[in-house]
């Protein structure tokens, strides 16, 4: 299983000390689909968010909603601004003042604000006043925050970024749909759907920059949908995760961490951050690590392991990816890398290394699913034996790095196509490992070898990262 040294502290859990969890306001009508859109955000079931879903109800703005599927995430919810709402926006303006005034830690914060307005169909009003002042509020909050001494020392400009969400995108393509069946009946679907999606964009386009009581350049805008009968949803629901973060990039750097551990529908952002705390300590130079110097090799992994999956914030009540049988198979993975001539040379497997007996070291339950995997005595000697500074260890640290990262961005990816809370099971993560051994491993462990044997003295980490983006198809940040 994935130890957890005291020797080697978590890195993440020291940048997310400063801000464990994301604290976000929703502002928005009854029905206008908050409920929907935080629970596919953030990979939560309903019942833990019952702001009101499909009813009228009152809302407790100080309220904070939490959940056990994502413990990484605070909820506050607010009724929109209808006509003759004044009350609605004396306690929304005294909650925002209080929430981004200096006296609060960054933790106690509102972190960002989703103004949740169903998308404008034909007839429909854009926005409410309201509405309006709630931007020019949020604009109006910009302050100097002082960080810890521990964090930072110097001042930055705070503010709480508003993000207009246009909901229920789709029944405004239905429309268009509609409307195209009706006026060109012969027109084939594939067609339609392109100019229907073209139609739909360019007319919530217009009406924005057309809409002449509010300037839309002081604020972000996304049009978001998350019906499961809307083939663009998830596309559009990760614009607004991108969206987020890069209002997040100009507030406070301390909380793109926080938030892309939050999110739980862009992958792309978990890999980035997951990569970005990993070269601020453990993962710089792998072969010749001061840090890792007379660690067991096996800790050095489990920090990495634990860090990793920190950022990716699954929702693994039996903690079963820092499990024993998911280590085991990771373990699994890198074995044939450590049958290589360096581990018969003197720097490595020497009669002076410190290497620790098995029986003495590994939990025997620990031991036990080892041997049951099939794995050979001398990967578990080499596990348990003392960090030496080799380019086998760079290799079994790059290939063990690599291995988890594109395993947990499968995995992640994979448990999108169900419904929140996606628990993680069983089941999921063997069928992840055994895919990606059967198509991935050998050619990935290829490349890992070279970058290595190459770079040894290059900051090959620096390569791995590259690798592990190339091979996922992705941009730096996304």
């Amino acid at each position: 299983m994935a130890t957890n040294p005291p020797e080697l502290p978590s890195k993440v859990e020291e940048t997310l000390a400063v801000c464990p969890q994301f604290r976000i306001l929703l502002v928005g009508n009854t029905g206008v689909g908050k409920s929907s859109l935080v629970s596919s955000i953030f990979n939560i079931g309903l019942k833990d968010i019952d702001i009101a879903h499909g009813r009228v109800g009152k809302a407790d703005i100080n309220r904070e909603y939490t959940s056990a599927d994502n413990p990484r995430f605070i909820l506050h919810d607010s009724k929109g601004f209808e006509p003759g709402s004044k009350d609605t926006w004396t306690i929304v303006e005294g909650f925002i003042r209080d929430r981004c005034g200096t006296e609060r830690p960054l933790k106690d914060r509102v972190h960002t604000i989703w103004l949740c307005i169903e998308t404008p169909r034909t007839g429909s009003r854009l926005m409410e006043t309201g509405d309006q002042e709630l931007i020019k509020l949020a604009n109006q909050c910009k302050t100097n925050y002082t960080f810890p001494q521990s964090v930072r020392t110097d001042f930055v400009k705070a503010q709480v970024p508003v993000i207009v969400v246009f909901t229920k995108y789709d029944l405004l393509c239905n429309e268009k749909s509609k409307k195209r069946r009706k006026d060109l009946p012969s027109e084939a679907p594939e067609i339609r759907k392109r100019n229907v999606d073209e139609e739909a964009a360019a007319d919530l386009k217009k009406r924005v920059n057309d809409y002449a009581d509010f300037n839309f350049d002081s604020v972000k805008w996304v049009s978001v949908s998350t019906s499961l009968k809307y083939s663009d949803a998830a596309r559009r629901l990760k614009m607004l995760t991108s969206v987020t973060r890069d209002c997040l990039r100009d507030v406070e750097g301390d909380l793109l961490v926080p938030w892309a551990t939050a999110q739980q529908i862009n992958a792309q952002q978990k890999v980035n951050y997951s990569i970005d705390e990993g070269f601020k300590k453990y993962w710089i130079d792998l072969g010749k690590s001061t840090i890792f110097e007379g660690q067991v090799l096996w800790d050095c992994v489990s920090r990495i392991h634990r860090d990793v999956l920190v950022v990716w914030n699954f929702n693994d009540p039996d903690q079963l990816l820092s499990g024993q049988e998911f280590c085991s198979g990771m373990v699994k993975l890198i074995e044939p890398l450590l049958v290589h001539p360096e581990s018969q040379s003197n720097d490595m497997l020497s009669p002076t290394s410190n290497l620790v007996s098995i029986a003495s070291t590994i939990a025997a339950t620990f031991g036990q699913v080892l041997g049951a995997a099939g794995i050979a005595a001398f990967a578990v000697k080499f596990l348990y034996g003392k960090y030496q500074k080799s380019s086998l260890t760079a290799l079994c640290l790059g290939a063990y790095i690599v291995d988890l990262t594109l395993i947990l961005h499968n995995l992640f990816i994979d448990m999108l196509t169900q419904e929140p809370p996606r628990p993680v099971t069983r089941e999921l993560i063997e069928d992840t490992l055994q895919k990606y051994q059967a198509s991935d491993a050998r050619r990935v462990h290829g490349l890992i070898g070279d970058i290595v044997n190459k770079t040894l003295t290059l900051n090959s980490e620096e390569k791995i990262a590259d690798l592990i983006r190339k091979e996922l198809r992705m941009e730096t940040v996304k």
